[in-house]
């Protein structure tokens, strides 16, 4: 885990630090994980906890930054999604009893002055019954706690919850911030541009693109998708089973994160609108859309939404992919 800040973080780091420490006791840390939304959120709670902070971040090396660089800190707990085996693609959910046991932990006395910190990231992951459990705790929260909420989109999480915890709003990174941070981490500088357009502008996502070694099959989709009455369903089918068992559910989600930012393009250039993300297809998607009924078209991006945040566990991810695909040629045929 990561708990030092990104560069566009520091300064909301050091607002947000003193309304938490003085204020309220949940928090919701709203931003794209793409731009680091909950590397923003450790970095708040190691500051927190921190018994020397330096420059409002924390300082790296007391007992307490220690013990959080080595993951044994006594009152520090993070409840992240369980997503399964891989085989099939399951919604990644944080399940009750692991809610239960962070909520055991949090009633305890802490073993430091600065209190006890929960953080939850994703928030939108909690299953019903673990929101349910995060309610009650949060309506009678033990003294000195601080618990951290996470999430990109804060009307999907209970609007008790939201009621009863202040908003936060990440800062996005400037082009010049997420440029710099990216040539920091060894990036072509030839290569920037693009993949930040293909991540819709999210540093941290294009990064993982980059060194995933996917950024090549995203161009080769976006190939096959200008042609969908010759698309080779079987191929990318084929491309996803081809991961092992984590990669499978990485290469499904983005095969569905490519191909809802194809379709909501479609929309945007149907409204002579300019592309957000396949920019440099603008000229091709407003054909596309034009041999499509809106209607169609909508329909089909609302369907891939469904998928993203309900998939099917009962099928694996390559007959998902393939399902989807097959759709995508049959609007073409109709």
């Amino acid at each position: 885990m990561e708990f030092s800040p990104l560069p566009w973080h520091r300064p909301w780091l050091a607002r947000s630090h003193d309304m938490v420490s003085s204020h309220h006791h949940a928090w919701l840390v709203v931003g794209r994980a793409g731009d680091g939304a909950g590397q923003a959120a450790a970095s708040l709670a190691a500051l927190l906890l921190c018994l020397n902070p330096k420059d409002q971040t924390a300082c790296g090396e007391c007992p307490s930054c220690r013990w959080l660089a080595g993951d044994v800190h006594p009152d520090f707990r993070r409840l992240l999604p369980d997503s399964g085996d891989g085989e099939t693609v399951k919604l990644p959910i944080i399940k009750i009893d692991v809610v239960r046991e962070a909520l055991d932990f949090m009633q305890l006395s802490a073993a430091g002055s600065p209190g006890r910190v929960l953080l939850v990231d994703p928030a939108t992951a909690l299953a019903r019954e673990s929101a349910n459990a995060l309610l009650k705790a949060l309506e009678e929260p033990p003294p000195n706690t601080r618990w951290l909420l996470v999430t990109s989109q804060a009307e999907r999480l209970l609007p008790t919850i939201r009621s009863r915890a202040l908003r936060m709003t990440l800062p996005r990174p400037t082009p010049e911030e997420a440029i710099t941070w990216m040539r920091a981490q060894g990036v072509a500088s030839a290569d920037i541009d693009a993949l930040l357009l293909r991540t819709r502008g999210e540093p941290l996502t294009a990064v993982a693109l980059a060194n995933s070694g996917r950024a090549s099959a995203h161009e080769a989709f976006v190939r096959d998708l200008l042609r969908p009455g010759q698309f080779p369903t079987l191929h990318w089918g084929a491309w996803v089973e081809a991961g092992g068992k984590n990669e499978k559910r990485e290469r499904f989600t983005d095969l569905l994160q490519w191909l809802a930012d194809w379709t909501s393009d479609w929309s945007r250039a149907r409204a002579n609108l300019l592309p957000m993300v396949y920019r440099d297809q603008s000229e091709a998607l407003t054909q596309l859309a034009a041999k499509l009924p809106l209607s169609e078209a909508l329909r089909y991006h609302r369907a891939l939404l469904r998928k993203r945040y309900l998939p099917d566990t009962t099928l694996s991810a390559r007959l998902q992919c393939e399902s989807l695909l097959l759709d995508y040629r049959a609007l073409f045929s109709r």
